[in-house]
């Protein structure tokens, strides 16, 4: 029987996961890369690989009544980032990622963008961290943002539409967005949200159907490997900086889009440059909430997850669960 959990049942829910996640993160990746578990046959990652770091940080305070916050996610987007980076200076962190000069693509979602209301902090916080970092306003496009941000932030509005040629790829060929001339690296923000027909998006999904003019072509066999192919094109993988998961609410069921039934106050913020494996952790998550909820998980595993055994096959990043460190900061 499906069960709904009330807000303050999804706070708790949030408390436990968290505990339990943490305690399994304190294992060592040396142990963890050992103990490859029943994944090993279908993932595999080559002797030597380093590792693939997800931060993933956690306060259920940080939705209050339905609202952001913003203080608190503020000092969260400094930890993860610094955390990220091996860094204490968050200016240090952001110049790890970008290029003084470089024009800086940030990516949203705008499906179920209203409804979890979470992207209007999410993105100003972002820009506040970036422009005290050094970074003009200008430097910012805002993709996806909700009406109005570009105005009142003063960033760079996304130039609309795409290319009048196609691109080819691997199992297919579609206009591009034009945006992906404006900018020169991307930070990916996309929710964590079940999929009717990938299953889960996130990061790498979030990147794919969202820069190509056509994507209903690309939802055969849920999406795979059409979601690989089109972030491995040059014009979108070697744009890619930074990910970062706006998972502070989570939609668990029903999505992409989002009803109230199915959301999760989860206070999440994951971050990663592995698009793969921060949606491997992603899963995860996804797959707790839906456990809690009396609904079975959405894959036991990102091996049967066709988009993400194609990105870990494609070397968009690690999918083997063995092979990801999870780093759980405390604020």
């Amino acid at each position: 029987m499906k069960h709904n959990p009330s807000p303050d049942q999804n706070s708790d829910m949030t408390r436990r996961g968290f505990l339990a996640t943490a305690a399994a993160a304190a294992v060592p990746s040396t142990l963890a890369i050992g103990a490859q578990g029943e994944e090993a046959p279908a993932l595999r990652v080559p002797p030597g690989t380093q590792p693939s770091r997800v931060v993933k940080m956690a306060a259920r305070e940080l939705i209050q009544n339905g609202a952001v916050h913003r203080p608190l996610l503020r000092e969260m987007v400094r930890k993860v980032v610094t955390t990220l980076a091996r860094t204490r200076v968050e200016r240090d962190a952001w110049h790890s990622f970008l290029g003084a000069d470089d024009v800086i693509g940030l990516k949203f979602n705008r499906s179920a963008q209203a409804t979890l209301a979470t992207t209007e902090a999410m993105a100003e916080t972002l820009i506040q961290s970036i422009v005290e970092a050094g970074f003009s306003p200008k430097q910012i496009v805002c993709i996806e943002e909700p009406a109005g941000l570009a105005q009142r932030n003063g960033t760079t509005p996304a130039v609309l539409g795409y290319s009048p040629t196609e691109t080819k790829f691997a199992s297919g060929a579609d206009q591009l967005a034009l945006v992906l001339n404006q900018v020169d690296a991307i930070i990916n923000v996309p929710f964590l949200k079940t999929h009717n027909i990938a299953g889960m998006t996130c990061s790498l999904k979030n990147l794919s159907h969202a820069m190509v003019k056509h994507p209903a072509r690309f939802h055969a066999n849920r999406c795979s490997p059409y979601i690989s192919d089109i972030v491995n094109l040059p014009a979108i993988r070697k744009k890619l900086r930074l990910h970062i998961v706006d998972a502070l609410r989570v939609v668990y069921d029903g999505g992409p889009e989002a009803s109230s039934g199915a959301i999760t106050n989860h206070g999440m913020i994951l971050a990663s440059t592995d698009p793969v494996s921060i949606d491997t952790i992603g899963l995860e998550v996804l797959n707790d909430a839906r456990k809690y909820a009396g609904l079975h998980g959405v894959a036991r595993n990102a091996a049967e997850l066709p988009y993400l055994k194609s990105g870990h096959e494609a070397g968009l990043g690690i999918a083997a669960r063995y092979a990801i460190d999870v780093v759980q900061p405390a604020l």
